[in-house]
C-alpha cells in the first residue's frame, strides 16, 4: 500500500472539499466532469475518498457535496487500495 501521506491531497486549503455522509464529515476530491447538458447525458460524478474514511461513505448511502446530495452507487479501490473512487448519482 501507498507510504506516503496522503494529507495534502485532502486538505480543503488544497485540492479536497468537505462532504457529509449521514453525522460524519469526510474530505472527497470531487469530478463531475459532464452532468447531463442539453438533455444528453454525460458521464456520472465521482468522488475520490481516503479508504479509511470509505467505510461511513457505504453503497446506498446519501453523501452531500457543496449542498447538493448524492446516492453512492458504487465504491472502486484505485490502484493500490489507498484511495477509494466513489461513483454518485444525483437525488
Amino acid at each position: 500500500m501507498f507510504a506516503e501521506s496522503l494529507t495534502i491531497f485532502f486538505n480543503t486549503d488544497e485540492f479536497a472539499i468537505a462532504a457529509t455522509v449521514g453525522a460524519a464529515t469526510v474530505k472527497v476530491i470531487f469530478d463531475a466532469p459532464n452532468i447531463e447538458t442539453f438533455g444528453i447525458a454525460g458521464i456520472k460524478p465521482t468522488a475520490l475518498i481516503v479508504a479509511s474514511d470509505s467505510t461511513v461513505a457505504a453503497v446506498g448511502a446519501t453523501i452531500i457535496i457543496s449542498g447538493t446530495s448524492y446516492v453512492i452507487r458504487d465504491q472502486s479501490p484505485e490502484d493500490d487500495g489507498a484511495i477509494v473512487r466513489l461513483q454518485l448519482e444525483t437525488v
